[in-house]
């Protein structure tokens, strides 16, 4: 989860540095877009994947708000203004050039991936050792899906 993390910084720093360029020039160049994409989204699956198997016992997420621990939570609120302000962003560079949005979607979809895997991995420890914490059986603390 660290390395994808770091695959996320590099390549939101590279997605910038294409930015400054596309804000000077007006154009994009399509090459200079891959190395940031691949860099995000590969670096934000590789955060996201493992960190919501953490728990394997099922995490509720709004009906268990109450138990997680607060930085979890606050990962987890983050992450949801990461997504909103990041769309509320592409919407608006839209309006002013259609290019745009190309370039701001991978700064935002990485850090969103990065801190939704970061937050889901800290509230599922937090979900595991509380059930760890009052000697239940994993049988105990399995939940069964909604049908």
């Amino acid at each position: 989860m660290t390395g994808g993390t770091v695959s996320v910084l590099a390549g939101t720093g590279l997605g910038l540095a294409s930015l400054s360029a596309f804000l000077a020039s007006g154009r994009s160049d399509p090459l200079l877009l891959l190395p940031p994409l691949a860099l995000s989204l590969g670096g934000g699956y590789a955060v996201l994947f493992p960190g919501i198997s953490v728990n394997r016992n099922g995490l509720h997420i709004i009906r268990d708000w109450h138990q997680h621990p607060r930085s979890g939570k606050v990962l987890w609120v983050l992450s949801l203004a990461i997504a909103a302000g990041g769309l509320g962003t592409c919407v608006m560079a839209a309006i002013a050039n259609p290019l745009a949005p190309g370039l701001l979607v991978w700064l935002f979809m990485g850090l969103y991936l990065a801190s939704a895997g970061w937050a889901s991995a800290m509230m599922g420890l937090g979900n595991a050792s509380k059930g760890a914490r009052n000697g239940e059986p994993d049988e105990a603390r399995a939940t069964v899906p909604s049908r």
